[in-house]
């Protein structure tokens, strides 16, 4: 507040009166900012929604590796049957898994040999589709381990995660 020469109080962002041709101009303006600050919005969430399936992806090779590595058998069952069990375990252990293809190889030897798990998840599906152009292809994970037990699983094996 400003005092002026007659000790009268003089505010120093008063108000002005409204002009009579912009009773509509806060709601233009609005509706021209409004698509760019939706699009912010959707694209935060979207990128976070990519980020997390690329993360849910990397954690299913990862503990895939690991179910190979220490020869992963809750049955009795050896060869391809148990890689079912492993995919199928792995699978389990996943969030989000519609669409992913999990392969197991490896050198089925012994203790120490490399083995590797890859998975695979084809067009990942955006969660709003308005910025579905930005997606990439596929989300791929590969992780190699070695391995802990002597493998009785099969060599190689490539199935979708139901």
């Amino acid at each position: 507040m400003c005092v002026g020469a007659m000790g009268v109080r003089r505010g120093l962002g008063r108000n002005r009166r409204r002009q009579p041709g912009d009773t509509g101009a806060a709601l233009v303006e609005f509706a021209i900012l409004m698509p760019f600050l939706l699009l912010l919005l959707l694209g935060i969430v979207e990128f976070a929604w990519l980020f997390s399936m690329n993360l849910n992806v990397r954690h299913g090779a990862r503990e895939g590796a690991r179910l190979v590595a220490v020869n992963f058998q809750p049955s009795a069952a050896t060869g391809s049957a148990q890689t079912t069990e492993i995919v199928l375990e792995t699978c389990s252990r996943m969030d989000a898994v519609a669409g992913a293809d999990m392969s197991v190889s490896g050198d089925t030897g012994a203790v120490g040999d490399p083995g590797q798990v890859a998975v695979r998840v084809d067009n990942p599906s955006s969660l709003t589709g308005f910025l579905d152009w930005l997606y990439p292809s596929e989300l791929r994970s590969t992780v190699e381990i070695r391995l802990e037990q002597p493998p009785t699983w099969f060599d190689t094996l490539q199935e979708p995660c139901p």
